[in-house]
């Protein structure tokens, strides 16, 4: 059996900073209430006219190439802890199915709204509903992972798993041009809306294209992590580790460069800047191998915020967006307060969720006992 290596506590790291980007991300751009006209500015001049507006601009884009990257870092480091059992014997193979499903059906209940009951009942439901979002595509990213993972114990393992990922992950990238180029054509032209958003469809917000290109990288990383977990505390180690970001990236542009030079009109060099979050996700990855060694302190409420992203994640977007209850935040400040208001608020937002972490695992056990109870129960 293969040794059980210790928790990671710079992936931990890197979860918390994720999930607290994202929390400051959604509020600040819900609140501000010049968010979509600075925005606008942005994107057509270059810069909005306030530096930290484009610098917060910026943060929040690194924000989901993180969160995806991450979760292919955590999920293959763990899956391949223990390969020495049977597929289907692994723990970590049955809880990852277990995980995705839930993740997937928690996407699409927050699309829902009890406000609406009647219009359900009636037999209506809004196309937004199979809108294909964060959880969705994190969900499915990880039952194609695990799908991956079978492969690569049917062949034996004559391949590395970091390799076989690396491949795909430069395979959806570079396929990303030809999906832009349908434009507001869905693909797959004849199939029902639900597959279309998966791929290129009306409500594609998080398609898995180009979004599990994010979550094959990661999956790399944390395969090479688990492969080389000898040379962690190595002094040199995160730096070749950051090495290996550098190389996607530069990779990725040499191999677009040469496609855009050929004649493939699909503009091939605007996915350069696809590589380029994969590059700095691995850079910060790597401070972070650091960072741990210096981080003493196990259990804080900035930990304990990495390790529940997804209780934190459904919270959020139900007080912030009013998911399910059909009322929150946004009812009452939508673009309502300035810059400097919405940044304290979004600091207030973060602190709360952070509180919230301590009574959490006394919540969860209350939970699982009752869920518990009640299966007994029915089973008598």
């Amino acid at each position: 059996m293969t040794a059980k290596k210790p928790r990671l506590r710079f992936i931990d790291i890197g979860r918390s900073i994720a999930i607290i980007l994202m929390l400051q991300g959604h509020f600040i751009s819900l609140t501000f209430e010049d968010y979509r006209e600075q925005l606008t500015l942005l994107r057509q001049t270059g810069t909005s006219g306030n530096i930290f507006f484009d610098w917060w601009c910026h943060l929040r884009g690194f924000t989901a190439p993180l969160f995806f990257t991450i979760t292919g870092v955590v999920f293959v480091y763990l899956l391949l802890g223990n390969q020495d059992e049977k597929y289907f014997k692994q723990i970590r193979v049955r809880k990852g199915f277990k995980r995705a499903i839930s993740i997937i059906v928690w996407g699409y209940a927050l699309q829902l709204n009890f406000k609406n009951i009647s219009y359900y009942l009636s037999g209506n439901i809004n196309d937004r509903f199979f809108a294909f979002h964060v959880l969705q595509s994190i969900g499915f990213g990880i039952l194609i992972l695990l799908l991956l993972y079978g492969f690569y114990r049917i062949i034996n393992k004559r391949i590395q798993f970091s390799w076989i990922l690396l491949v795909l992950g430069f395979a959806v990238f570079l396929i990303q041009p030809l999906i832009n180029s349908y434009g507001n054509t869905h693909i797959p032209a004849k199939a029902p809306m639900f597959i279309q958003n998966l791929i290129h469809g009306p409500n594609s917000i998080f398609p898995l294209t180009p979004w599990v290109g994010f979550v094959f990288f990661g999956g790399a990383l944390g395969a090479i992590i688990r492969e080389k977990s000898d040379q962690l505390k190595q002094k040199w180690f995160p730096v070749k580790f950051a090495a290996l970001g550098l190389i996607v990236w530069g990779m990725g542009t040499l191999i677009l460069y040469i496609f855009s030079h050929l004649g493939f009109d699909m503009h091939f060099m605007s996915v350069v800047y696809l590589f380029h979050q994969v590059m700095e996700v691995t850079l910060l990855i790597a401070v972070l191998m650091y960072v741990e060694r210096l981080f003493k302190q196990r259990d804080t409420m900035f930990m304990r915020m990495g390790q529940n992203t997804l209780i934190i994640y459904i919270l959020h977007v139900i007080l912030l967006y009013g998911a399910i209850i059909g009322i929150g935040i946004r009812t009452y400040i939508q673009k309502s307060l300035t810059f400097g208001e919405a940044i304290f608020g979004a600091v207030v937002f973060i602190f709360l969720f952070a509180l919230f972490t301590k009574p959490l695992p006394w919540l969860i056990n209350k939970y699982n006992g009752m869920k518990d109870w009640l299966f007994r129960r029915n089973a008598l």
